[in-house]
């Protein structure tokens, strides 16, 4: 007789992606950062982060499938678990990379057809016209330092998939930069981020005072632009409508209050 299936996700995304496939019955571990569905840890056993998974907590729980990535979870404790368990560790660069994803998750996890349905909508939003006007943005995750997302990030990828362009050319990831580097990128807009740190009008007129001539500022959703699985279609669809359904434009409240 087989086991049954017990799935442990290591991801955020991840786990939401599981939910979302119809396995969430089997989903028995998952982070602390694993917080959509809302309830999820009503019937899920927290496992630790994304970062320090508690390894004899997993083991205790008897998964019979683990689902990791490659950039969000340490290498050495992912290996371990590997040895004994069926594992599949993801690594989506970007929007493009989802739809093999999530059918190979649907193959991991005997839920092809559904998996398979959540990547043919993904690409046929890839190839859909974007009908508003690119822009030269920073996507700021961080301040004090000021640490935004470069160009190989899977945030970057994302807005490049309407033809956005990020303003930072350098080569590293999450760089850290100061008010004239920042303007020296010349961008058309400064998004900020709700995550990891969650930007709020405070954060943005201290950075209005220090930049005066910033361009304008918005909030995003960083959930929507940096969780990849099911999460990329609802990601693409609100990035293609207008932008006023996705930006949180400041500007306009810190002109009121200078």
């Amino acid at each position: 007789m087989n086991r049954p299936m017990r799935i442990v996700s290591l991801v955020p995304s991840l786990s939401e992606t599981v939910c979302t496939l119809g396995r969430r019955e089997h989903l028995v571990g998952c982070t602390h950062f694993c917080v959509e569905p809302k309830d999820l840890h009503r019937t899920t056993a927290r496992i630790g982060g994304t970062k320090d998974p508690d390894l004899e907590h997993i083991r205790a729980l008897q998964p019979t499938h683990i689902l990791a990535n490659q950039e969000e979870n340490p290498r050495d404790p992912v290996l371990e678990l590997a040895r004994d368990i069926p594992t599949l560790v993801t690594f989506p660069k970007g929007p493009v990379d989802v739809p093999g994803m999530l059918r190979d998750i649907g193959h991991f996890l005997d839920c092809e057809r559904e998996a398979g349905r959540w990547a043919d909508r993904i690409e046929e939003l890839l190839q859909a016209p974007y009908p508003g006007e690119a822009k030269r943005f920073l996507y700021l995750i961080w301040q004090n330092p000021y640490m935004l997302a470069g160009r190989d990030t899977y945030i970057s990828r994302t807005l490049e998939s309407i033809g956005w362009i990020n303003a930072y050319e350098g080569p590293d990831r999450y760089p850290a930069l100061d008010i004239p580097d920042l303007d020296a990128c010349r961008p058309d807009i400064i998004l900020l981020s709700s995550e990891p740190y969650p930007f709020r009008k405070r954060d943005a007129e201290r950075l209005k005072a220090q930049w005066p001539l910033a361009p304008r500022l918005a909030r995003v959703d960083g959930q929507l632009l940096s969780w990849f699985g099911t999460r990329t279609c609802e990601a693409l669809e609100q990035i293609r409508m207008k932008e006023a359904d996705w930006l949180k434009d400041f500007s306009p409240l810190l002109s009121k209050n200078p």
